[in-house]
C-alpha cells in the first residue's frame, strides 16, 4: 500500500527578511487553508491560510501564509468571502518577531486605510485608521 502526503502549494514562498516594509503587493488567488509543516502539542497537523500574492513590480506571484491578524483586516476591509481581497492594493508591514525560540520576520498584509498596532493585551491588530484597537477575548 502507498502512503502520500498533501503537497504543498506550487512555486516559491514570499520570504518576509527579503521584503522591506511598506512594499506594495496584490492578493492574485482564493485564500485557501492548507495543511501545514507544523504540529500541534498532539501531534495533529495544523493549517494554514495559503494564497498567492504579487509584489508591486514583480512578475512572479509567490506563496503566501496570511497570519490571523491579516485575514481580520481583510474581512473588515473586504468582507469574508477571499475571493474579494483578489486585486486589492495592500501594503506589506514586516517585524521581527520570536516564534519557537527563533527571530523571524512576520509579514502582516494592511488594507488601504488601515494601520499595525497592539491591543490592550499586547496582541498584533490591524485596525481602520483612527480606530482603537479592541481587546482580544480571552478563554
Amino acid at each position: 500500500m502507498a502512503k502520500y502526503q498533501k503537497s504543498s502549494p506550487m512555486g516559491a514562498w514570499l520570504k518576509g527578511a527579503e521584503i522591506a516594509s511598506g512594499t506594495k503587493a496584490k492578493l492574485v488567488s482564493e485564500t485557501l487553508p492548507q495543511t501545514s509543516q507544523f504540529t500541534d502539542k498532539n501531534g495533529n497537523p495544523k493549517t494554514q491560510d495559503v494564497a498567492k500574492i504579487r509584489l508591486q513590480g514583480g512578475a512572479e506571484a509567490l506563496n503566501i501564509s496570511i497570519n490571523h491578524a491579516s485575514i481580520d483586516a481583510l474581512i473588515d476591509a473586504f468582507g469574508d468571502d477571499s475571493k474579494n481581497w483578489i486585486g486589492n492594493v495592500l501594503t506589506i508591514m514586516t517585524e521581527k518577531v520570536q516564534v519557537a525560540g527563533r527571530r523571524v520576520t512576520a509579514v502582516y498584509l494592511v488594507p488601504d486605510g488601515y494601520q499595525v498596532g497592539e491591543d490592550d493585551g499586547g496582541y498584533v491588530v490591524i485596525t481602520k485608521i483612527g480606530e482603537k484597537p479592541e481587546a482580544v477575548p480571552t478563554i
